[in-house]
């Protein structure tokens, strides 16, 4: 390491990254045949470091789709998601009268039948 590279103190100045960086970095250990330390060690990272960047960068099992990409993308998952969220409200209401509607006794809701 050059002397340059060191600050006044001498420690080594701390590295920066954008986020298209880091999700390509991601994308990489995603999609080939390398792991995640080789990767890391490729591009000058601690290994630790891209384990990181997976858990904010990598999609998740069961996740709808990839993560919005910028401020548009991302109202209009959150306007999916809230719409979303309502349907199932609603679902669990019909399900919750249905299932007491269901679970009472045959003498509270009919007349018994007189011979």
């Amino acid at each position: 390491m050059k002397q340059t590279d060191r600050n006044e103190s001498g420690a080594t100045p701390r590295r920066r990254y954008d986020e298209t960086y880091k999700r390509h970095a991601v994308e990489l250990t995603l999609h080939g045949d390398r792991t995640v330390k080789t990767v890391a060690k490729d591009l000058g990272l601690p290994a630790w470091q891209l384990y990181e960047w997976r858990k904010l960068y990598a999609p998740r099992p069961g996740e709808g789709g990839p993560t919005p990409q910028n401020l548009e993308e991302a109202e209009q998952e959150i306007r999916r998601l809230r719409a979303e969220v309502v349907r199932m409200r609603e679902r669990e209401i019909v399900l919750k009268k249905s299932l007491g509607i269901l679970s009472e006794t045959p003498e509270s809701g009919m007349p018994r039948s007189k011979r």
